[in-house]
């Protein structure tokens, strides 16, 4: 489930070139821009790897719960996809209830065995939650790259940007999904990719595109954070799901402030002790998650 922006194709080109796992979906929602650019997004990455059309792509939500919409066009390009950006992007109307269907009927058909990886604002899965509580319950797993814990965020000083954007649809799903892994800023920002190792690993025309792809989303962190690369937030999440235990996280309950100002979005781990709560919250990643990504995706 992606608000697919610069880090969210490399999460989906990460999955597609793994074979531990089966792809049997991506659903869009609204976050570092609005949805119907993020489906298109997709279907971009899709054509990309040969894969348009063989895998089911599902538009959902067009806004948070409760709040307005709030995109990143400064981080991730006014299209998403950094220099790639294609101006023709009609607005369609859609229904923002498909995508939570669609990931209702999969949790039915696949119960345990499906891993759900949210890569954006948790507006679909809260949807789907509402919906579909029985069949939700049955997921084998969710892993939502969001929140900030002990680090300061990076929608304002304390919030990370995807819980930001839909703070009710977190509290929805902290609060009922029984097997959730929370991927916060405190771990993304472990592993980061420099613009060295981009062109270091660029070859032909591939090569070309994915410069193309991560320069403005670099040159971003460039001016906001003295380096010239890139976190790597929603490919941690996929590398997950492909190799269950690169995280390594600590189980307990979280808080999510839905109505604050300049503490909107913020995440707080109130339970500790071991074995109390619902929630895993990663704590640390793997290295070998960032040598996963650089063998598949650029290769």
């Amino acid at each position: 489930d992606t608000d697919t922006g610069v880090d969210d194709a490399l999460a989906l080109l990460l999955a597609l070139h793994s074979p531990e796992i089966d792809v049997v979906g991506i659903t869009t929602v609204a976050g570092n821009v609005e949805v119907h650019r993020c489906t298109r997004n997709v279907r971009e990455v899709l054509r990309r790897c040969g894969r348009a059309g063989k895998i089911p792509l599902v538009q959902g939500a067009s806004r948070p719960l409760s709040l307005p919409l709030l995109t990143a066009p400064e981080v991730h390009g006014p299209g998403g996809l950094g220099r790639l950006t294609n101006r023709r992007a009609p607005s369609p109307r859609s229904n923002p209830l498909r995508a939570p269907s669609f990931i209702g009927q999969q949790a039915r058909q696949y119960g345990r065995r499906l891993t759900i990886v949210a890569i954006g604002p948790l507006t679909n899965i809260a949807h789907a939650f509402l919906m579909y509580p029985a069949a939700m319950s049955t997921v084998g797993r969710i892993i939502s790259m969001g929140g900030a814990f002990h680090v300061p965020g990076n929608t304002g000083p304390v919030s990370e940007f995807n819980y930001y954007v839909d703070p009710h649809a977190v509290h929805v799903v902290a609060r009922v999904a029984p097997r959730l892994l929370i991927l916060p800023l405190d771990v993304t920002e472990q592993i980061t990719l420099s613009w060295l190792e981009v062109l270091r690993a660029s070859r032909g025309r591939r090569g070309k595109w994915m410069e193309r792809l991560v320069d403005g989303y670099m040159r971003y962190h460039q001016r906001t954070e003295g380096f010239r690369g890139a976190y790597l937030h929603d490919p941690i999440a996929v590398a997950e799901a492909v190799r269950p235990g690169i995280l390594a996280s600590q189980k307990g309950s979280i808080m999510i402030e839905t109505r604050g100002g300049v503490t909107r979005g913020m995440t707080t781990l109130v339970s500790r002790e071991r074995g109390t709560g619902t929630v895993q919250v990663a704590q640390a990643v793997d290295t070998r998650a960032f040598q996963l990504l650089f063998r598949r995706v650029w290769r």
